[in-house]
């Protein structure tokens, strides 16, 4: 069965995840433009403050909070820690990993905030205080929403 032209256009114009991917890989190149000079992505800063959240945590909880799956995350984790920003320590009892955050990671946190600040601050002028602030509820509720 060939879908009609009008079909497609539909699919493109009203799926909700369709949008959402692509709203967020045009975010996520704005944001990684804007935090180039300080070497790591966002998607590698918002790793490393959710490690911050917590002095020390283990992968799953980390993989909750970031409600990233835990094989991405141990990927990013594994590039942070060649990059000498987390460490990575296997704990004496059963199979629990700990990570937290080297003092090189917290300086680089630390450097970086400045950086996403300035982006934060760019897209919620342009989309104006009220819009923000709906975006980020609107967004909150979504994922309750769509929670399995």
């Amino acid at each position: 069965m060939k879908l009609s032209q009008a079909q497609l256009i539909e699919i493109g114009t009203s799926c909700l995840n369709f949008n959402l991917r692509k709203t967020n890989r045009i975010l996520t190149t704005y944001y990684d433009q804007i935090l180039k000079p300080s070497g790591i992505r966002i998607t590698q800063f918002t790793v490393l403050a959710s490690i911050a959240y917590e002095k020390e945590q283990s992968i799953t909880d980390l993989s909750k909070i970031t409600d990233i799956d835990r094989t991405t995350l141990q990927r990013s984790l594994e590039i942070l820690k060649r990059d000498c920003l987390v460490e990575i320590e296997k704990k004496d009892t059963g199979n629990i990993r700990s990570v937290r955050l080297t003092k090189e990671g917290e300086s680089k946190l630390k450097e970086t905030l400045d950086l996403w600040k300035k982006a934060q601050k760019n897209l919620s002028e342009n989309l104006g205080s009220k819009k923000w602030k709906e975006t980020l509820s609107l967004l909150s509720e979504i994922r309750k929403f769509a929670e399995v």
